[in-house]
């Protein structure tokens, strides 16, 4: 299911001395199962833009194309149900989402509001509740006598419940430790590649973005200003910084040893063994992998 852009305005507060244009002539192009990261400094229009691909919001102007379903002005009676129930939508924090009175109710909300049966609805819960790595012994407490991390899963599951053809997160690491951001990362990278969900993600995480994505859309000030594969994005160094935004942590250290060892920088690398594979080269010497 492709989503598509096409010269999307967004404009709050519209006829008011507090207009603003939060999108201004977006247009884009989102693959079907494709793992899309958006960047951008605060306030530069990421949030605003995944918000119209469920239609939280609506265009001022221009339209979306999600599938077959298109998001215009002019229809302002759709029925959105059908979309909401294909476009997920997991927010910053989740687990302030959670109300049940158990984790496993919790997440059997979504799909029996769509319609699915108790049985089914059940039956689903328990796929994704095991799918997210929430151990069964926890499913039947309250979501809100377990830590940070497992709320965050079982919100997590409750999107995936409904059985979604896209996946929008909206920082979706945000106040876990190390641990925690590197295990809700696999998991839905793991969707990604294994059930082929196209995953859209909005992050300040440099490194997410460089290591999990296939495409990475750059915002500043309501405009797209860069799209690309992330070699391509990171390769663009002094652009990004320019907008105020870094690099990942890899591209830093590499960027700091090429200085000192006054060598040219060769193309962005992001796992830890290219990493290594790099800092041996330099260090020997040579430029094999730059």
């Amino acid at each position: 299911m492709d989503i598509t852009f096409n010269n999307v305005t967004h404009i709050y507060n519209s006829k008011t001395p507090f207009e603003r244009a939060a999108l201004d002539h977006v247009s884009l192009k989102i693959s079907s199962g494709s793992f899309t990261s958006l960047i951008g400094h605060t306030g530069s229009g990421k949030s605003t833009l995944v918000q119209h691909i469920n239609g939280l919001l609506r265009p001022s102007s221009g339209s979306i194309s999600v599938g077959d379903f298109v998001i215009e002005p002019q229809k302002k009676k759709q029925d959105l149900k059908p979309l909401r129930a294909r476009v997920g939508y997991v927010f910053q924090y989740p687990e302030h989402q959670l109300f049940e009175e158990t984790a496993i109710k919790d997440v059997c909300f979504g799909p029996m509001n769509f319609g699915v049966s108790a049985a089914e609805a059940t039956k689903r819960a328990e796929e994704c509740l095991t799918l997210v790595g929430l151990p069964s012994l926890f499913w039947h407490r309250s979501p809100f006598d377990l830590s940070g991390g497992q709320m965050r899963r079982v919100a997590i599951a409750g999107v995936l419940a409904v059985h979604p053809e896209v996946i929008i997160l909206d920082e979706p690491t945000a106040g876990l430790d190390p641990h925690g951001q590197k295990e809700i990362m696999e998991l839905f990278h793991k969707l990604n590649k294994n059930s082929k969900l196209t995953i859209i993600m909005v992050t300040h995480n440099m490194g997410d973005a460089a290591l999990y994505s296939d495409q990475i859309l750059v915002m500043e000030a309501g405009q797209l200003k860069m799209s690309g594969a992330p070699e391509e994005i990171f390769s663009r160094e002094q652009d990004l910084r320019n907008m105020g935004l870094d690099v990942p942590e890899t591209m830093v250290f590499l960027d700091k040893l090429t200085d000192k060892l006054g060598l040219e920088k060769g193309r962005p690398v992001f796992t830890l063994s290219e990493t290594a594979d790099r800092v041996a080269d330099l260090l020997n010497g040579g430029a094999a992998h730059v």
